[in-house]
């Protein structure tokens, strides 16, 4: 009969859902084949969510069915620098995901008012500014439960000698394995986490383009010798996340490959800065 699949369903779904995971742009296309192939296949127009950009007819969809984002969206940027969206639209639209795993906010979107709906979300990944997510530094306090599941935590503050709030807490969270910095953080500070955070598979250390000569100058003169010590430079920020949340390398993918590199002696154990060919050589043939 005319519409009726030629293929086990399971198997037409797996290859509809993987042509959506590998190709987002096709998406749209593929939503028009069949009324089946939407069901299996609108949720990955939505897997990945960046406020600053949102996938056409968002608003539309989350009045129309706010149910249908309980379990679709994966990944959330809420750029408060450049979203469209108000405070209130943000914190009501990530009430309604609570499947998300990859979670990052910067701007007037990051603010108190987050952390009890966080914590009723078991996030893996963050990346904000942990002052402007508590509002300010005295109140920062990585035992809320929205830090419970974290993994992956990418900080944006400013980590100097005085700092004695964020480095105490950073060894009590259960699931951390993977840390991320910026600049140049005093290396007594950089040591006592390594040495403080035993389950850490990787502490790496971000610069920004501009700054890439004083990072591997700073980095290549490291009087630590840990293996899970990296660091290395990032263009776009947020871009990169972007890339990372859609399956694509990231820093934190290039720097995994790196830290292993060094277990196996593929590369020096003692080198600590990735270099842009390292980089390159991580990346998807396209």
């Amino acid at each position: 009969m005319a519409g009726q699949p030629s293929l086990p369903f399971e198997l037409e779904r797996e290859i509809f859902e993987t042509v959506a995971l590998l190709h987002p742009s096709a998406i749209p296309t593929l939503l028009r084949v069949a009324r089946r192939v939407l069901i299996w296949v609108e949720p990955f127009l939505y897997r990945v969510v960046c406020a600053s950009s949102p996938p056409g007819g968002l608003s539309a969809k989350i009045l129309k069915s706010p149910a249908f984002f309980d379990n679709a969206v994966h990944h959330l940027l809420l750029d408060g620098a450049r979203s469209t969206w108000s405070q209130e639209e943000a914190r009501h639209f990530l009430s309604l995901c609570k499947g998300i795993l990859n979670f990052g906010a910067i701007g007037h979107h990051s603010n108190p008012t987050l952390l009890p709906i966080l914590a009723e979300i078991k996030v893996q990944r963050v990346a904000l500014c942990l002052q402007v997510l508590f509002g300010e530094y005295q109140l920062i306090d990585l035992g809320h439960r929205a830090f419970h599941s974290i993994t992956h935590l990418d900080i944006f503050d400013r980590i100097e000698h005085g700092e004695t709030i964020i480095c105490a807490q950073i060894p009590t969270l259960p699931c951390l394995t993977h840390l991320c910095l910026n600049y140049d953080i005093p290396w007594d500070k950089i040591q006592k986490l390594l040495t403080d955070c035993p389950r850490i598979e990787l502490l790496v250390v971000l610069w920004s383009l501009q700054s890439a000569s004083h990072g591997r100058e700073w980095a290549n003169n490291a009087p630590i010798h840990d293996m899970r010590f990296a660091s290395t430079t990032f263009d776009d920020y947020w871009d990169d996340w972007e890339k990372g949340a859609r399956g694509l390398p990231n820093f934190w993918s290039v720097a995994d490959i790196f830290v292993a590199q060094k277990r196996a002696r593929v590369i020096d154990r003692n080198l600590y800065w990735i270099e842009d060919d390292f980089v390159q050589s991580c990346q998807i043939p396209t």
